[in-house]
Protein backbone atom coordinates (compact mmCIF):
# COMPACT_ATOMS: atom_id res chain seq x y z
CA UNK A 1 0.00 0.00 0.00
CA UNK A 2 2.43 2.17 0.75
CA UNK A 3 4.43 1.41 -2.40
CA UNK A 4 1.33 2.19 -4.45
CA UNK A 5 1.01 5.56 -3.33
CA UNK A 6 4.89 6.62 -4.48
CA UNK A 7 4.53 4.93 -7.86
CA UNK A 8 1.56 5.23 -9.65
CA UNK A 9 0.94 5.01 -13.74
CA UNK A 10 2.41 8.39 -14.65
CA UNK A 11 5.84 7.10 -13.02
CA UNK A 12 5.33 3.55 -14.82
CA UNK A 13 4.63 5.01 -18.38
CA UNK A 14 7.74 7.66 -17.62
CA UNK A 15 9.77 4.95 -16.70
CA UNK A 16 8.72 3.02 -20.19
CA UNK A 17 9.20 5.94 -22.11
CA UNK A 18 12.87 5.81 -20.77
CA UNK A 19 13.57 2.29 -21.42
CA UNK A 20 12.50 2.60 -25.09
CA UNK A 21 14.36 5.48 -25.26
CA UNK A 22 17.49 3.74 -24.06
CA UNK A 23 17.69 0.11 -25.33
CA UNK A 24 16.20 0.87 -28.47
CA UNK A 25 19.10 1.20 -31.60
CA UNK A 26 19.61 4.94 -32.50
CA UNK A 27 18.10 5.74 -35.21
CA UNK A 28 19.21 6.35 -38.99
CA UNK A 29 19.11 10.03 -40.14
CA UNK A 30 19.77 11.39 -43.42
CA UNK A 31 21.78 14.51 -44.76
CA UNK A 32 21.20 15.90 -48.38
CA UNK A 33 22.98 19.34 -49.58
CA UNK A 34 21.51 22.58 -48.82
CA UNK A 35 22.87 24.04 -52.27
CA UNK A 36 22.20 21.90 -55.39
CA UNK A 37 24.43 21.38 -58.03
CA UNK A 38 27.79 20.27 -58.73
CA UNK A 39 31.04 21.00 -56.58
CA UNK A 40 31.81 24.19 -59.01
CA UNK A 41 28.08 25.79 -58.32
CA UNK A 42 28.41 25.15 -54.68
CA UNK A 43 31.88 26.39 -54.39
CA UNK A 44 30.89 29.49 -56.13
CA UNK A 45 28.26 30.28 -53.53
CA UNK A 46 30.49 29.77 -50.88
CA UNK A 47 33.30 31.87 -52.30
CA UNK A 48 30.08 34.71 -52.68
CA UNK A 49 28.93 34.34 -48.84
CA UNK A 50 32.81 34.52 -47.90
CA UNK A 51 33.40 37.40 -49.44
CA UNK A 52 30.36 39.00 -47.90
CA UNK A 53 31.44 37.98 -44.46
CA UNK A 54 35.00 39.47 -44.90
CA UNK A 55 33.63 42.86 -46.64
CA UNK A 56 30.04 43.41 -44.79
CA UNK A 57 30.15 47.21 -46.53
CA UNK A 58 30.60 46.20 -50.22
CA UNK A 59 27.34 46.18 -51.86
CA UNK A 60 28.83 44.86 -54.82
CA UNK A 61 29.93 41.36 -52.56
CA UNK A 62 25.98 41.03 -51.54
CA UNK A 63 24.83 41.56 -55.50
CA UNK A 64 27.04 38.68 -56.15
CA UNK A 65 26.04 36.51 -53.48
CA UNK A 66 22.34 37.29 -53.80
CA UNK A 67 23.18 36.52 -57.67
CA UNK A 68 24.50 33.25 -56.87
CA UNK A 69 21.89 32.22 -54.44
CA UNK A 70 19.02 33.34 -56.98
CA UNK A 71 20.89 30.76 -59.59
CA UNK A 72 20.86 27.57 -57.32
CA UNK A 73 16.95 28.52 -56.46
CA UNK A 74 17.76 29.34 -52.87
CA UNK A 75 15.04 32.36 -53.13
CA UNK A 76 14.33 32.66 -49.70
CA UNK A 77 18.03 32.65 -48.69
CA UNK A 78 18.81 35.29 -51.55
CA UNK A 79 16.14 37.40 -49.74
CA UNK A 80 17.31 37.22 -46.17
CA UNK A 81 21.03 37.42 -47.24
CA UNK A 82 20.18 41.24 -49.16
CA UNK A 83 18.13 42.63 -46.74
CA UNK A 84 20.55 41.77 -43.86
CA UNK A 85 23.71 42.98 -45.55
CA UNK A 86 21.72 46.07 -46.54
CA UNK A 87 20.82 46.67 -43.04
CA UNK A 88 24.57 46.38 -42.19
CA UNK A 89 25.96 48.50 -44.92
CA UNK A 90 24.16 51.65 -44.33
CA UNK A 91 27.04 53.62 -44.33
CA UNK A 92 28.29 52.66 -47.58
CA UNK A 93 28.10 54.39 -50.38
CA UNK A 94 27.31 51.15 -52.37
CA UNK A 95 24.33 50.31 -50.32
CA UNK A 96 22.49 50.52 -53.20
CA UNK A 97 23.31 47.46 -54.63
CA UNK A 98 22.64 45.34 -51.77
CA UNK A 99 19.27 47.21 -52.14
CA UNK A 100 18.79 46.50 -55.30
CA UNK A 101 19.46 42.43 -54.67
CA UNK A 102 17.13 42.37 -52.38
CA UNK A 103 14.22 43.94 -54.36
CA UNK A 104 15.56 41.97 -57.37
CA UNK A 105 15.27 38.65 -55.38
CA UNK A 106 11.80 39.31 -54.17
CA UNK A 107 10.31 39.99 -58.05
CA UNK A 108 11.92 36.50 -58.49
CA UNK A 109 10.00 35.33 -55.57
CA UNK A 110 7.46 37.54 -56.91
CA UNK A 111 6.83 39.53 -53.93
CA UNK A 112 7.00 42.68 -56.64
CA UNK A 113 5.02 45.14 -53.74
CA UNK A 114 8.18 44.84 -51.01
CA UNK A 115 10.06 44.06 -54.76
CA UNK A 116 9.31 47.89 -55.13
CA UNK A 117 9.88 49.13 -51.86
CA UNK A 118 13.66 48.54 -52.08
CA UNK A 119 13.96 49.59 -55.74
CA UNK A 120 12.76 52.71 -54.23
CA UNK A 121 15.42 52.33 -51.26
CA UNK A 122 18.27 51.55 -54.16
CA UNK A 123 17.55 54.84 -55.56
CA UNK A 124 17.57 56.95 -52.80
CA UNK A 125 20.16 55.70 -51.55
CA UNK A 126 22.39 56.22 -55.55
CA UNK A 127 21.01 59.32 -55.12
CA UNK A 128 22.33 60.00 -51.91
CA UNK A 129 26.01 58.59 -52.95
CA UNK A 130 26.12 61.28 -55.82
CA UNK A 131 25.22 64.14 -53.39
CA UNK A 132 27.41 63.52 -51.42
CA UNK A 133 30.39 64.02 -54.26
CA UNK A 134 30.85 59.98 -54.57
CA UNK A 135 29.48 59.78 -57.92
CA UNK A 136 31.74 56.96 -59.14
CA UNK A 137 29.88 54.81 -56.27
CA UNK A 138 26.71 54.93 -58.47
CA UNK A 139 27.63 56.18 -61.89
CA UNK A 140 25.12 57.62 -64.36
CA UNK A 141 23.97 54.81 -66.19
CA UNK A 142 23.41 52.33 -63.39
CA UNK A 143 21.06 54.75 -61.71
CA UNK A 144 19.43 54.95 -65.52
CA UNK A 145 18.97 51.82 -65.52
CA UNK A 146 17.46 51.40 -61.63
CA UNK A 147 15.54 54.14 -62.98
CA UNK A 148 14.08 51.96 -65.51
CA UNK A 149 13.60 49.05 -63.09
CA UNK A 150 11.66 50.55 -60.62
CA UNK A 151 9.17 52.70 -63.49
CA UNK A 152 8.24 48.96 -65.23
CA UNK A 153 7.94 47.32 -61.77
CA UNK A 154 5.84 50.60 -60.45
CA UNK A 155 3.27 50.49 -63.50
CA UNK A 156 3.35 46.58 -63.00
CA UNK A 157 2.56 47.19 -59.25
CA UNK A 158 -0.24 49.97 -59.83
CA UNK A 159 -2.14 47.64 -62.37
CA UNK A 160 -3.41 45.67 -59.26
CA UNK A 161 -2.53 42.23 -60.85
CA UNK A 162 -1.23 39.18 -59.32
CA UNK A 163 1.94 38.10 -61.25
CA UNK A 164 1.37 34.54 -59.56
CA UNK A 165 -2.07 34.46 -61.10
CA UNK A 166 -1.28 36.33 -64.43
CA UNK A 167 2.68 36.54 -64.98
CA UNK A 168 2.04 37.85 -68.52
CA UNK A 169 -0.95 40.20 -67.68
CA UNK A 170 1.69 41.92 -65.24
CA UNK A 171 4.62 42.07 -67.24
CA UNK A 172 2.28 43.58 -70.03
CA UNK A 173 1.56 45.91 -67.61
CA UNK A 174 5.00 46.78 -66.57
CA UNK A 175 6.01 47.11 -69.68
CA UNK A 176 3.38 50.20 -70.47
CA UNK A 177 5.32 52.28 -69.46
CA UNK A 178 8.64 51.34 -71.60
CA UNK A 179 8.62 53.01 -75.28
CA UNK A 180 9.64 51.14 -78.60
CA UNK A 181 12.14 52.31 -80.83
CA UNK A 182 11.36 50.24 -84.21
CA UNK A 183 14.84 51.31 -86.76
CA UNK A 184 14.26 50.25 -90.11
CA UNK A 185 16.31 50.51 -92.92
CA UNK A 186 17.01 53.48 -94.98
CA UNK A 187 13.89 54.04 -97.73
CA UNK A 188 16.13 56.30 -99.66
CA UNK A 189 18.86 53.47 -100.24
CA UNK A 190 16.01 51.10 -100.91
CA UNK A 191 14.92 52.91 -103.78
CA UNK A 192 18.28 53.62 -105.22
CA UNK A 193 18.85 57.18 -105.22
CA UNK A 194 19.70 59.53 -102.22
CA UNK A 195 16.57 62.29 -101.48
CA UNK A 196 16.97 65.67 -103.17
CA UNK A 197 18.76 68.66 -101.35
CA UNK A 198 18.26 72.40 -101.58
CA UNK A 199 19.45 73.46 -104.89
CA UNK A 200 20.88 69.91 -106.24
CA UNK A 201 18.23 70.24 -108.93
CA UNK A 202 19.08 73.20 -110.58
CA UNK A 203 21.43 73.80 -113.43
CA UNK A 204 23.65 76.99 -114.37
CA UNK A 205 22.52 78.81 -117.44
CA UNK A 206 23.77 78.58 -120.55
CA UNK A 207 26.66 81.19 -121.49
Amino acid sequence: MQLARFFGLVDLGILTVVAVAVLLPPREMYASDAIKGDDHAQLAVALAEARTIARPNDGQATEDFVRALDEASLKDWAIDAAVAASDRAKDSPSRWRALLAASTAYVDRLDVVPGLDYANRALGACEAARDKGDAAACPTWEQIRMQLYQQSLDAGVKSGIDPRRDPRGFRKASESTMREIHIGPNRDTERGSAAPRAGSGSSAPAP
